[in-house]
């Protein structure tokens, strides 16, 4: 069976890499990344059979990034609503979070009908990554992902996780293995930065690429599209300040063609997201596609306009599931509503989460919109006697006209992708793997070392995973409408 199946990733590769295929082709592709995702399964049927994988058929095109205090429960059961197919990530959750807090429900916790759905860890222990990956296999997540992006330097010294550990890239490799050894039945992906601080070479990435894929089963790479300064900047301006330099994910495809990338930044709706993904090298081995897009900010800032044509433009669907604003605030009405007090009811009354809460994600879902300042302080002013979130909107939405309410999700033009092709210079042979045939690229995860033959780094007895660290820049009006309202659960922090 093995044999078989190995058979078919090679033969799904070297017709893959005969000629660029065509975006509606593309979409179709089984990678071998879900044949090698198969042959796991059916050497770990008990696992498997708790398993989500089953969600994962279709290609993670299009994704919304994990962030500190916006992905959390609520607004990923909006952007699930709004879009079906397109993947969502938890908030990055500290693996000590789940190895010493008993109730890891309010952490990991979700509906069936998010998946797709991603697990974001940060830590920087194989044993600590390994056991924690275990607790979010319970769950049936369908991939965990290792932050190695987070530029906030408070992240960085407390365990040394997120972008620092794009230093240690051979530590990287052994907590992603250790967790592919855990939860052999779930794949395991990196998201990370172009560089950090001075190591910022087109040369020194193509060695954390090739270390991390080369050392553990990871295929998969998230590449937020800057550098990060650890010192000298605060993570807004991390995400401003270092230039962009999307033309480096493309290099990546160029020069380790049988390794998956997908794009994260400052991409602005589905339809520049269909673009990107369109996209074709000319002479690069199987077209020099991207595997898929992830879009940041701009999903909590503009939902809506950002994710509505998702389903119909990126993943070829005849149909959008959101035929309007007002049938998606109906569906998420009933949803908060039996979400408010699911973690806790206080004696006095007081719930986690409350009706602020679960309300949060809704306010920038008319951005733009005439009526939207005037349905905030409208919003404002019945917080504290609402009781839901259908009583809430019903006393409020009166201040849009049903045309806005009721009108479909725009359909853009979906236009060629304008991107610097002025790409970085292959790096030397021993940095990247362009020259690995197909047969060798199936073999890699057989012929890693196992979890005992590993040397465990990275144990700081100063990591801790109890409390959130705050960095949010949304704009004043919603701060003074959550100014009251309890914030997110979760001990996380974004990549």
């Amino acid at each position: 069976m093995q044999a078989s199946i190995r058979g078919c990733c090679a033969k799904a590769t070297l017709a893959r890499n005969a000629a660029a295929p065509s975006v509606k082709a593309w979409r179709s592709q089984i990678t071998t990344h879900r044949l090698l995702t198969a042959l796991r399964c059916h050497s770990h049927p008990a696992e498997a059979s708790s398993s989500s994988n089953m969600h994962t058929e279709s290609q993670q095109m299009l994704s919304v990034a994990p962030m500190m205090d916006w992905t959390d429960l609520h607004f990923r059961q909006l952007c699930r609503l709004i879009s079906k197919q397109t993947w969502l990530y938890t908030e990055m959750v500290v693996d000590q979070t789940l190895l010493h807090n008993p109730d890891t429900d309010r952490f990991l916790w979700f509906p069936p009908e998010q998946h797709p759905i991603v697990c974001q860890l940060g830590g920087s222990n194989p044993k600590t990554l390994a056991a924690a990956a275990k607790v979010v296999a319970k769950y049936g997540y369908d991939e965990i992902n290792l932050n190695c992006g987070c530029p906030s330097e408070r992240v960085a010294g407390a365990g040394c996780f997120g972008a620092a550990m794009m230093l240690q890239p051979q530590l990287v490799a052994q907590c992603c293995q250790a967790m592919q050894e855990a939860v052999p039945h779930i794949p395991i992906t990196v998201k990370c930065r172009l560089g950090v601080d001075e190591t910022d070479s087109y040369e020194a990435l193509c060695t954390f690429i090739k270390t991390v894929s080369e050392q553990s089963s990871v295929r998969h790479f998230i590449m937020h599209c800057r550098k990060c300064m650890l010192s000298g900047l605060n993570p807004a301006q991390n995400r401003t300040i270092p230039p962009l330099k999307r033309e480096w994910v493309l290099a990546l495809k160029r020069d380790f063609p049988h390794l998956q990338f997908s794009l994260n930044g400052v991409v602005q709706n589905c339809q520049e997201a269909a673009s990107i993904i369109g996209h074709r090298q000319e002479g690069v081995e199987g077209g020099g596609g991207l595997h898929g897009v992830m879009i940041g900010r701009q999903a909590f800032y503009q939902t809506w306009d950002c994710l509505a044509d998702a389903d119909r433009t990126v993943f070829g669907a005849t149909s959008n599931p959101a035929i309007s604003r007002r049938q998606v605030l109906e569906k998420y009405g009933k949803y908060a509503d039996a979400m408010i007090g699911k973690w806790l009811v206080r004696d006095n009354g007081q719930k986690n989460p409350n009706v602020r809460t679960v309300f949060k994600p809704l306010l920038n879902m008319f951005h733009g919109e005439r009526g939207s300042k005037r349905w905030k302080q409208a919003v404002d002013g019945k917080f504290k006697s609402a009781t839901s979130v259908s009583e809430l909107l019903k006393d409020t939405l009166e201040c849009f006209p049903n045309d806005v309410l009721d009108a479909p999700p725009k359909q853009r033009p979906v236009v060629a992708w304008q991107v610097d092709l002025n790409l970085p210079e292959p790096a030397p042979k021993r940095q990247c793997c362009g020259d690995v045939d197909s047969k060798r690229a199936v073999a890699m995860t057989e012929q890693l070392p196992s979890t005992n033959e590993v040397q465990l780094h990275g144990q700081h007895d100063g990591q801790t995973g109890g409390d959130a660290i705050t960095d949010t820049d949304g704009d004043d009006q919603d701060k003074v409408l959550l100014a009251a309202g309890d914030c997110s659960v979760a001990a996380s922090v974004a990549a």
